[in-house]
């Protein structure tokens, strides 16, 4: 076990890199926004976030679409949106992607 790697603590690790000279940027915001939108979108729905398995489809159109409401609305955004969901998603499980037909 001694020629195990050893598992630095975070600041072990902050050290060892500025200490090699190195200036590591932060993530870049984007990233930090991705990630909180995956995590609201599968609190929300009720999937499950480690696996992002199960939830509810409809309440993740229903997200979604009102995303591209906001962004074509009040952004200018050319895009175009999501159909509501339908009352019953034929052939659909959860976390399966719905039919999508028509536009709203």
């Amino acid at each position: 076990m001694a020629d195990a790697c050893p598992v630095l603590s975070p600041e072990q690790m902050r050290d060892e890199v500025l200490s090699a000279g190195l200036d590591p940027a932060p993530p870049p915001k984007a990233d930090f926004v991705s990630v909180v939108h995956q995590r609201t979108d599968l609190t929300l729905c009720g999937a499950t976030v480690g696996t992002f398995e199960g939830g509810d489809a409809r309440k993740a159109i229903g997200l979604i679409r009102n995303q591209q409401m906001i962004a074509h609305r009040y952004r200018g955004a050319d895009i175009a949106v999501t159909p509501k969901a339908q009352e019953e998603l034929p052939g659909c499980s959860a976390g399966a992607t719905p039919p999508v037909d028509g536009q709203p």
